[in-house]
């Protein structure tokens, strides 16, 4: 089932059932390998808890103004806290993708004999991170007691508010917010403006994902709009994070001799990237925040969130 409200389905009750629903995915994804969820690899697991939490973080920033302030942050934190390992995962697997990909896509800048000398020592760092974030810190264990207590924690959330009063405000701060983070990735383009820019859209992009059954066809390409973007912002970062990598520790992956045609071609695709995530976040974040917010309350249907 999508990470969706249901038509005609109480806004309270949708939020709580989607936060669980997705908690006790996770759940499934850090239980021991021969029963974890499709018995997926180590990697896929570590993935699809991170889009678990990073799904329970937009629906808090959704319904945050109902929430309060200090149960939003304390949840808010306990999700980031818990996914933070993850994240060291996560980056030492994009980077031997971002490495592989761009060999793809530049074959004749990036001579063989250099690739795989970054390829060897990205595949080892992945495999060291992997064993002392999973092993060693035991971060599927911990993530299991997060999922626990929090399932236990749902109904103290007291969501009771309905309607379109219970998503305006927290909806038209994550547009709002986003807003601004593209204001200022567009005043200078900086990796952690950047990278800002895109954890906003991915919020939206899950906040829209959560309404999209009672939005119209015409704002239902929005959905698509904010996900494209955090795809092109990612992709971005993975270079940009790979890039840093290379030039932190040279003579691990050959030398700055050797690293020069990488080095090129890591640049030439950002800036390709950054020119059609700026204008496609241009479009998305053309609107003030109430604007944007009464727009699409104009595309439900009354009925459709009660």
């Amino acid at each position: 089932m999508a990470f969706q409200l249901k038509p005609n389905e109480p806004v309270g009750a949708g939020i709580t059932r989607n936060v669980r629903r997705q908690l006790e995915k996770a759940l499934k994804y850090v239980a021991p390998k021969q029963n974890r969820k499709e018995n997926v690899p180590e990697n896929e697991a570590v993935f699809e808890i991170r889009k678990c939490f990073k799904r329970i973080r937009a629906a808090l920033r959704l319904v945050r103004e109902e929430l309060g302030d200090d149960l939003y942050h304390e949840e808010n934190r306990c999700f980031r806290d818990a996914a933070r390992p993850l994240t060291e995962i996560r980056d030492a697997h994009v980077l031997v993708e971002a490495a592989n990909k761009l060999r793809e896509q530049y074959p004749a800048a990036i001579e063989p004999a250099v690739f795989s000398k970054i390829h060897e020592a990205l595949v080892n760092n992945q495999r060291e991170v992997t064993r002392r974030v999973l092993d060693r810190d035991k971060a599927f264990l911990k993530v299991a007691g997060v999922a626990t207590r929090a399932l236990a924690r749902l109904p103290d959330w007291g969501l009771h508010r309905d309607g379109w009063t219970a998503l305006e405000t927290g909806l038209r701060h994550v547009y709002r917010i986003g807003h601004r983070a593209l204001a200022l990735a567009e005043e200078n383009p900086i990796v952690e403006d950047l990278h800002e820019l895109r954890k906003q859209a991915k919020y939206l992009w899950h906040d829209l994902q959560l309404l999209e059954l009672s939005l119209s066809r015409g704002e239902k390409e929005l959905v698509d709009q904010a996900h494209r973007l955090s795809t092109l912002l990612g992709e971005d970062h993975d270079l940009a994070v790979l890039r840093q990598t290379l030039a932190a520790d040279p003579l691990s992956f050959g030398g700055h001799s050797a690293l020069k045609g990488i080095v090129l071609v890591i640049d030439r695709r950002r800036q390709e990237l950054e020119g059609q995530a700026l204008a496609l976040a241009r479009q998305i974040y053309r609107e003030p925040p109430k604007i944007f917010a009464a727009r699409i309350e104009a595309s439900m249907s009354p009925q459709e969130v009660t």
